[in-house]
C-alpha cells in the first residue's frame, strides 16, 4: 500500500509534521531538558517513562519499548493502517495525498463501491421509516429508536427490484453485483440481495459501510444473510459494532464478541457498548488481531452448549500466537439455549455483567479443555497432559506469561517440562534490539549516526562497507548512502524509510538506545568507523590470499591487496 504514495511525499510529511504538537493533541507532555515527557499511552504506569524528541522527531517509551514517528503514533494510537494514517496527517498539514495512476484507479473503483454501498445504507434507513412492520418488529425486540439510528439500521422491503430501481444507467450492474448489493440467477435475471430484512450495516475502522447483514422478521430460513465477499468486505476479518465501540473510548478497556448482530444491538439498549460481533463465522486471526489492537482484554462470549465450547476452543487457539504480555482473553458461557440477547432482554443488565464478572481466564480454559478427557490423578495421565499441552502453549509469544504458564503445567503434572524460549519471529526482533551490556562498534557507529546525520559526510566511499560481511554494516552503508545523497532528510523521514524493511525495527531501537560512549559522538564514530574499516580490510586481505592461492590474482586484486596492506599497516 505505501509504495503507491510517493516517497518524496511521506518524506515532506514528515518534515512538516511537529511529532511534539501532535502527541501533544493527545497525550499531555511536559518539557523536560530537550525532549517531552508523559505517561505512556499504550500502557499503565504511575511515572512518566514515554518521551517525545522535537529533534528527533520520535517517541520512545523505556517502560514498554513502543517507539516511532508522527505516523507511527497514529497508527497505533488511533489504530490506523498506513495509508490511514498518512492520510490522517496529511490532512492536519494540509496538504493532499498524491497516487500514481494505477493506484488512482483502485483509489477510484474503491470509492464507486463505497459510493454505492452508502447510497443503499441511506435507502434501508428510509425504508425502515416508511413500513411500520419493520419497526414494531424492532420494538418486540426491546430496540429504540435512539439505538436503532445509532447503528444506522434499516429493512430491504419486499420485492426483487426495490433497491435495483433507486440506481440510474451510471451505475452498472456489475458495479452492484461486485458491491455485493444485487445477484444474477442462472437465467441472467438481476435481483436485491436483501428482501423483506431488517438490515444491519457493517462498517469499517473509518465508519464507511462496507456490506450489509439482513434478519428476517419471522422464522424464515436462512433468518441471517450476509453481504458476499467483496474488494472491501472480507468476513474473515470484517467486526460487526466496532466501528460504534470504539467511538466511546471509555468502553474499549476491554471488548465483548458476540456471535449475531441483535445480541450487539440488544446490549448497547441496556448500556453495554464494548461489544462486536464476528457476522456469524469462527473467529478468525484477524479478527483477534484486529480486537487487540484497540483492547488490552477480549472477553468471549458464548453459548455454554457443545458447539459454543467447541467455537470457544478454536477461538482460544486463534488467540495463543497473539497473546502477549500486558493483554487478556477471557471465555464466558451463557446458561444453554441462551445468547446475549434473550438473556438481558429476559432478566436484565445486572444479571448479564454477573455471568461476565465469571468469565474464565484463557489459561484455565485451556487447562480444562486439555484436561477433558484425562485422569489427571495418575502418572499416564499427567504425562498424557504434558504431552498434548506443551506444544500449544509453545505457540505464546516470548514473555512472563509464557513462563507462567509452562510453570503451572509443572505444578499440574509434578515433572519439569523444557520448551522452546523463542520463536522465529522473536528470535528477529531479538536480533535487531541492542544488548545493555554489549556495545560493538557497529552498534555505536549507527546509533552515532542516526543520532548525528551529518556524521555521514565525514565518509566518502561506502565500497568497502557494502562488501562487507560484519553484522550490521551493510545497514550502516544504507544509512550512509541515503544521507550523503539527501543532506536534508530528516532523522524521522528516514525512519519512515525503512518502515517495511527488516532493519526498521534495529534502526529504531539504535534510535532510542543512548550508552555513554555517544556523549562524544563524533569522536565515538571516527573511533568504531576506524576499527569497521580494519576488521572489513583484514576480512578482504584474506578472501584475496584464499584466491591466490586457488586461481590466482589479476593485476588489479593484486594492486588491491597491496593498498589494503598498506592501509592495515598505516
Amino acid at each position: 500500500m505505501s509504495a503507491r504514495i510517493p516517497q518524496a511525499f511521506i518524506d515532506e510529511l514528515i518534515t512538516r509534521s511537529d511529532i511534539v504538537e501532535l502527541i501533544g493533541s493527545y497525550v499531555p507532555l511536559k518539557q523536560k531538558g530537550k525532549e517531552y515527557a508523559a505517561c505512556c499511552p499504550f500502557h499503565d504506569e504511575k511515572t512518566p517513562s514515554f518521551t517525545v524528541s522535537s529533534e528527533k522527531q520520535f517517541y520512545h517509551c523505556f517502560g514498554c519499548g513502543a517507539h516511532g514517528t508522527a505516523l507511527g503514533f497514529l497508527m497505533e494510537y488511533e489504530h490506523l493502517e498506513f495509508v490511514e494514517a498518512v492520510e490522517t496527517l496529511a490532512q492536519n498539514s494540509g496538504l493532499e495525498v498524491p497516487r500514481d495512476e494505477t493506484s488512482s484507479a483502485i483509489k477510484a473503483d474503491y470509492h464507486d463501491l463505497f459510493a454505492l454501498l452508502e447510497k443503499a445504507n441511506v435507502y434501508y434507513q428510509k425504508m425502515l421509516r416508511e413500513h411500520p412492520n419493520a419497526i414494531n418488529y424492532l420494538k418486540t425486540r426491546g430496540v429504540s429508536g435512539e439505538v436503532a439510528a445509532k447503528f444506522g439500521l434499516g429493512f430491504a422491503p419486499d420485492g426483487f427490484d426495490k433497491l435495483l430501481n433507486q440506481f440510474d444507467n451510471t451505475t452498472t450492474e456489475e458495479q452492484l453485483i461486485k458491491a455485493g448489493l444485487i445477484k444474477k440467477n442462472e437465467k441472467g435475471y438481476i435481483y436485491d440481495r436483501f428482501r423483506n430484512r431488517v438490515v444491519f450495516p457493517i462498517k469499517d475502522r473509518r465508519g464507511r459501510v462496507i456490506g450489509f447483514g439482513g434478519r428476517v422478521l419471522g422464522d424464515e430460513i436462512p433468518k441471517y444473510l450476509n453481504s458476499p465477499e467483496t474488494p472491501v468486505f472480507h468476513k474473515s476479518d470484517a467486526l460487526y459494532g466496532l466501528y460504534e465501540a470504539r467511538k466511546v473510548k471509555a468502553t474499549t478497556q476491554s471488548l465483548l464478541v458476540v456471535e449475531g448482530y441483535m445480541d450487539v444491538v440488544a446490549l448497547a439498549q441496556h448500556g453495554i457498548e464494548n461489544v462486536v460481533a464476528t457476522l456469524g463465522t469462527a473467529t478468525t486471526r484477524q479478527h483477534i488481531q484486529q480486537l487487540y489492537r484497540c483492547t488490552q482484554e477480549i472477553i468471549f462470549c458464548f453459548d455454554g452448549d457443545r458447539a459454543g465450547r467447541d467455537a470457544a476452543w478454536r477461538a482460544a487457539q486463534q488467540t495463543v500466537p497473539l497473546f502477549k504480555d500486558g493483554v487478556e482473553a477471557k471465555f464466558l458461557f451463557l446458561p444453554q439455549g441462551e445468547d446475549p440477547d434473550s438473556l438481558i432482554r429476559a432478566r436484565g443488565k445486572e444479571i448479564f455483567l454477573q455471568y461476565k464478572e465469571e468469565g474464565v481466564p484463557l489459561s484455565t480454559f485451556i487447562f480444562e479443555k486439555l484436561s477433558e478427557d484425562i485422569d489427571v490423578r495418575t502418572p499416564a495421565g499427567k504425562a498424557r497432559l504434558a504431552q498434548i499441552a506443551k506444544p500449544l502453549l509453545e505457540k505464546f509469544p516470548n514473555g512472563v506469561f509464557k513462563r507462567l504458564i509452562f510453570d503451572e503445567l509443572e505444578k499440574k503434572v509434578g515433572a519439569p517440562i523444557h520448551y522452546s524460549v523463542m520463536t522465529t519471529h522473536q528470535n528477529k526482533l531479538n536480533q535487531s534490539r541492542p544488548s545493555s551490556n554489549k556495545v560493538t562498534p557497529v552498534r555505536v557507529a549507527i546509533a552515532a549516526l542516526l543520532n548525528n546525520p551529518s556524521l555521514a559526510t565525514d565518509i566518502n566511499s561506502v565500497a568497502l562497507l557494502v562488501t562487507s560481511s560484519i553484522p550490521g554494516v551493510k545497514l550502516l552503508a544504507k544509512i550512509i548512502t541515503i544521507w550523503n545523497q539527501e543532506p536534508e532528510l530528516s532523522i524521522a523521514a528516514l525512519l519512515e524509510r525503512f518502515r517495511d524493511q527488516p532493519e526498521g525495527q534495529q534502526i529504531q531501537k539504535l534510535l532510542a538506545w543512548n550508552p555513554p560512549e555517544l556523549e562524544n559522538p563524533r569522536q565515538t564514530f571516527n573511533d568504531a568507523m576506524e576499527w569497521i574499516y580494519r576488521k572489513s580490510n583484514s576480512e578482504r586481505i584474506q578472501e584475496l590470499i584464499d584466491k591466490e592461492s586457488t586461481n590466482g590474482l589479476n593485476e588489479d586484486e593484486r594492486q588491491e591487496f597491496k593498498n589494503l596492506l598498506h592501509q592495515n599497516m598505516s
